[in-house]
């Protein structure tokens, strides 16, 4: 089953802007290489579902719960993007997470998420929205956000068993970026026939082009002017060193007679 919604725009997310939603490169590359690393981003996601999870753990001291459920509602309407232009699928058992006895020792020895031995963000991301769709995300999130407000859990059990899945999501998630991140890309299985064919340039790409055209074309006008001045100077220089021609005259003074 193909994911087969209309064309994104900004507007139906929350936080992603216009460029974003064109290029999700954009986001993964400036939060992965500026903001933080994935181990440092696992911990913060544990930290930020336990807490909701059980109120008592939550440290209200130094935590920045709001900052951190914003970046996890951005990586999953980024990876929704990925989701709906690549046509991802959906899966029937989004949580059979080892197809191999391979990905199984990778996941435990190596801190890897592969499938049949091979990193594979795409897989990652399907499952992810297979398992739920993105308004079910957003309302996951925002009860989890709603949580870490309450003091205590009380008699009350929040999730119940579907946290485990919503922590093991969010964190698979997360590493899935970092991979494309790492990759500079998304690498997608297709069969040997199929050519890839680039859309369009990005408008910023593209407004980039145009501009640097512009520059380079005033550089070779500047360049041009000033060859062809110098030429003339150089022209006019060479004819003034020239010593002139006394013209013959049969009545000279200068002829002897």
């Amino acid at each position: 089953m193909k994911n087969t919604q209309k064309k994104l725009k900004a507007k139906h997310f929350r936080y992603l802007s216009k460029d974003v939603v064109k290029n999700p490169m954009i986001y993964i590359r400036d939060f992965y290489r500026y903001e933080t690393n994935i181990i440092y981003w696992m911990n913060h996601i544990q930290l930020f579902v336990n807490a909701a999870t059980v109120p008592e753990m939550a440290d209200r001291n130094f935590a920045e719960n709001g900052y951190h459920c914003k970046q996890m509602i951005k990586q999953i309407e980024v990876a929704y993007v990925i989701f709906h232009q690549c046509q991802l699928p959906i899966q029937d058992a989004p949580l059979n997470f080892f197809s191999t006895k391979e990905d199984y020792h990778n996941y435990l020895f190596r801190m890897e998420h592969t499938v049949n031995g091979k990193l594979a963000p795409a897989d990652t991301i399907s499952k992810f929205f297979s398992y739920q769709s993105l308004q079910k995300w957003y309302e996951t999130m925002d009860d989890i956000m709603h949580y870490l407000t309450v003091p205590d859990s009380g008699n009350y059990e929040y999730f119940g068993d579907q946290i485990i899945v919503i922590r093991e999501m969010l964190i698979r998630l997360a590493f899935a970026l970092s991979y494309i991140y790492e990759n500079e890309g998304l690498s997608l299985t297709v069969p040997s026939y199929v050519k890839a064919v680039n859309k369009e340039p990005h408008q910023s790409t593209e407004k980039k082009n145009k501009f640097r055209q512009l520059i380079e074309d005033s550089i070779d006008k500047k360049y041009a002017e000033k060859e062809a001045q110098e030429n003339s100077s150089e022209i006019d220089e060479n004819q003034s060193l020239e010593t002139p021609e006394i013209p013959k005259n049969e009545n000279s003074e200068l002829e002897t007679t």
